[in-house]
């Protein structure tokens, strides 16, 4: 099922959380909705559900397959919605938490006993959970608890499937397992599925597409290739990961590492596995630093070294070039920019 948002905007008083926003999202897609809190994410994600209405406009429309679901019956929607704290019943069993939307619907539309304890059987061993059936959710831990609330957005068989920080409230091991079983599962089920984050590891790891928010407007969409290494701004290279930033000066088409006061300013963001330390200055694109920490610790070594201007860096390397390097803490080096991401000078972002 497509979905497209047309101009939607949204105000709560002197508050706007949408701002004039379009996206569309293709049948069968993965999209991650990524911002910082504020920036409009899960109000987008309320209005698709239709949670919330939005501020009436001419030219707003919120299409599924080319139907504008804004005046239609909610219960029609067919909107599967997992929310960051699961939301179970705690009084139900796993079997009849999976199976309520199912036993909730009027009878006319409701399947058969049969039918209900098919599908839930089903969705039980696609979450690998099928010796827990008749568990309480109290008897679960919360990467188990979070499946099941998923499963049980699964069972009416959504059109659509909105997650809203499905992950947040879980630890850090846990999230990593669960962000690759979901991705597992949507390549088997295949539903179009939006997913809110604010963690730009879980966006780039499990989307197909990332719609990247900022101040209540949408600011990039693109492939998690495209947004991190093809940027639209500095905020949206900023966010993405932890990035270094220098100044300098452009002379021609080659940036100029700490300009003298008073020239044409520009600002260069770079990745640390992006920097490179030598021993002696390599080219105008290097600036000498302090190191000041060496983490070996993990499959790349960081070093955070302090630039001659007092501003910190860290830069990423592979253990082969620290032993080549030899170095060590307290010692004055040269990083060097290997790649870089160029923007004019902007004070407000």
């Amino acid at each position: 099922m497509s979905i497209e948002v047309r101009h939607v905007r949204k105000s709560f008083q002197n508050f706007t959380a949408l701002d004039d926003v379009s996206v569309s999202i293709g049948g069968g897609e993965l999209v991650a909705l990524l911002g910082p809190s504020g920036s409009g994410k899960t109000t987008l994600l309320r209005v698709i559900a239709g949670l919330e209405i939005p501020d009436p406009h001419p030219d707003s429309a919120v299409l599924v397959n080319g139907d504008d679901i804004l005046a239609g019956d909610l219960r029609q929607r067919r909107v599967g919605f997992v929310f960051q704290h699961y939301a179970l019943f705690r009084h139900m069993t796993v079997y009849d938490n999976i199976a309520f939307g199912l036993t909730v619907r009027p009878r006319a539309e409701r399947p058969p006993k049969e039918e209900i304890r098919e599908r839930v059987t089903r969705l039980l061993q696609l979450i690998q959970l099928e010796g827990l059936a008749n568990r309480f959710p109290s008897q679960l831990s919360g990467g188990q608890r979070q499946r099941v609330a998923l499963a049980r957005a699964l069972a009416i068989e959504p059109k659509v499937l909105l997650l809203d920080e499905p992950f947040g409230a879980l630890d850090a091991k846990v999230r990593q397992d669960l962000r690759r079983w979901l991705r597992r599962l949507h390549d088997e089920l295949h539903v179009t599925t939006i997913l809110v984050t604010h963690d730009q590891e879980e966006a780039l790891e499990v989307a197909d597409r990332i719609v990247l928010m900022n101040h209540s407007r949408i600011v990039q969409v693109g492939t998690p290739e495209d947004v991190f290494h093809r940027p639209a701004s500095q905020f949206v290279m900023d966010f993405l990961g932890h990035v270094n930033l220098f100044h300098g000066r452009m002379d021609g088409d080659q940036f100029v590492v700490d300009a003298a006061p008073g020239a044409p300013e520009a600002c260069v963001y770079a990745r640390p596995f992006q920097l490179d330390i030598h021993r002696t200055e390599a080219a105008r694109t290097t600036t000498r630093a302090k190191v000041e920490r060496i983490l070996a610790a993990g499959p790349v070594v960081k070093v955070e070294l302090t630039s001659e201007a007092g501003d910190p860096i860290l830069a990423e390397m592979t253990h082969e070039r620290l032993r080549e390097l030899k170095l060590a803490v307290n010692e004055e080096v040269y990083v060097a920019l290997k790649e870089m991401q160029i923007f004019e000078e902007d004070y407000s972002i």
